[in-house]
């Protein structure tokens, strides 16, 4: 799966105003963000590794912000490089209620700004993910594999593609397949080695698209996400690309288990070897599975990219706060939106919280069945381990022990998915109560 850090909006107030404002630490201003959902133009910042969201006016600012410049300096900067008039005291007031906040300008030479806003801990995040390469080790690989992304390779495979899950599909079947892989000795797991190496190279044609499209990797790794082991490519350098570009990183991984599914039916086609066929299939339900928009799989991220929206689930409560406009319901709001985009961001909330919902309510009423399903399977394997040491089969022993070990990984993703939730939802009441703690004060 291709992964991005999200996109911020907002920050907390902070009072205090530097007389000679400077960009902190770690901050570069990147330029415009190209072929938004948004009416006004959009502009990003990175700052620790992430993109920061601002408008020009904000942008402008920090560009004029090098240490040296005072507040009347910096508006006349801004007012003689923009259409805005803008004074010392405007100057002050983005400074201080939005700059210094966000993490982009430091407040004063003896304090150290936050690093933006309140931080979240949202279960539809990545989690306990653990960078294995980075770009020094990706670079090589992605300058050789982005040659498949050219329109004279491009076609020709995917009319291949084509051609080949037709004859599949509509005229082999793959019953005999099924058959093979479960009874031929050794097949399940040349099936399985198959799989894992295909998940590889996936995750190298999201960095192989990016370096396509000009952009560069910044690591590659594995985490959980759900409950669910995963690998992931961080390709966050995306956001600077245009609409076309970040598609093409989307779907990256698409080409290439296809290339992978491509492959394994040339390999059915020279060896006869039925079993092979079931990779396809497998392929085939993974891409289906992926394509999903509910959770941050890559179809969620190819349908943010296509609306223009950088992420739809970090942004969801400030458009909720755009269309339903509350008294009491404080925060930030989004940009104005192209009506179109706004009706699609609006059907996508309409129908993705009702089905993780659904989800949610399932997970949590079948919780005892599949704990007592997951730990009867963890004591098998404990006495299979215990039987296999007994008779000396050590890679029996082995085998068992890879099983368990997943068991408990998965229990305890299930665990932590389901304390994700609860903490979110506490964190939500206990703010809410403070502030009706303030306001009947």
């Amino acid at each position: 799966m291709g992964r991005k850090e999200h996109i911020e909006q907002d920050g907390r107030a902070v009072e205090r105003t530097p007389e000679k404002p400077a960009l902190a630490p770690g901050v570069r201003l990147t330029g415009e963000l190209r072929e938004t959902g948004f009416e006004d133009r959009q502009w990003l910042v990175e700052r620790d590794g992430k993109f920061v969201q601002l408008t020009e006016l904000l942008y402008r600012v920090g560009e004029q912000a090098d240490g040296r410049r005072t507040p009347e300096e910096i508006a006349a900067g801004v007012t003689e490089a923009t259409e805005w008039a803008v004074g010392a005291d405007d100057v002050r007031f983005l400074v201080r209620e939005k700059l210094v906040p966000m993490g982009l300008i430091s407040s004063s030479e003896d304090y150290e700004a936050p690093s933006g806003g309140q931080q979240t801990s949202s279960p539809l995040k990545l989690t306990a993910r653990v960078r294995v390469v980075g770009p020094r080790f990706i670079d090589p690989f992605t300058r050789i594999l982005q040659i498949l992304f050219s329109p004279f390779v491009v076609v020709p495979v995917l009319g291949a593609v084509v051609a080949a899950h037709v004859w599949l599909y509509a005229f082999h079947g793959i019953g005999d397949a099924f058959r093979e892989a479960l009874y031929r000795p050794g097949a399940l797991l040349v099936v399985l080695a198959v799989m894992l190496a295909t998940g590889v190279f996936h995750e190298f044609g999201h960095a192989a698209a990016l370096r396509y499209g000009g952009g560069r990797v910044r690591g590659m790794g594995a985490g959980f996400y759900l409950i669910y082991p995963v690998l992931y490519t961080d390709v966050t350098d995306s956001y600077r690309l245009g609409r076309r570009d970040r598609v093409r990183v989307d779907l990256g991984g698409f080409y290439f288990h296809l290339i992978v599914a491509l492959g394994v039916m040339g390999a059915y086609l020279i060896s006869g070897q039925e079993f092979l066929l079931l990779i396809v299939l497998l392929i085939s339900i993974d891409i289906v599975r992926q394509c999903l928009p509910f959770v941050r799989f890559d179809g969620y991220w190819t349908l943010a990219d296509l609306t223009g929206i950088p992420d739809f689930f970090s942004q969801m409560g400030a458009f909720l706060r755009s269309v339903l406009p509350l008294p009491r319901w404080k925060g930030a709001r989004l940009p104005r939106l192209k009506p179109w985009v706004r009706v699609v961001f609006a059907a996508y909330v309409a129908t993705a919280v009702p089905v993780l919902a659904l989800l949610l309510y399932f997970l949590v009423t079948r919780l005892p069945f599949i704990a007592g399903t997951i730990w009867g399977a963890f004591v098998a394997q404990t006495e299979t381990f215990s039987r296999a040491l007994d008779e000396g089969e050590f890679l029996t022993g082995a085998a068992s022990v890879s099983q368990a070990l997943i068991l408990g990984l998965q229990m305890a993703a299930i665990v932590f998915l389901l304390y994700k939730i609860g903490s979110s939802l506490a964190l939500l009441l206990w703010r809410r109560a403070g502030r009706s703690r303030r306001a009947a004060s």
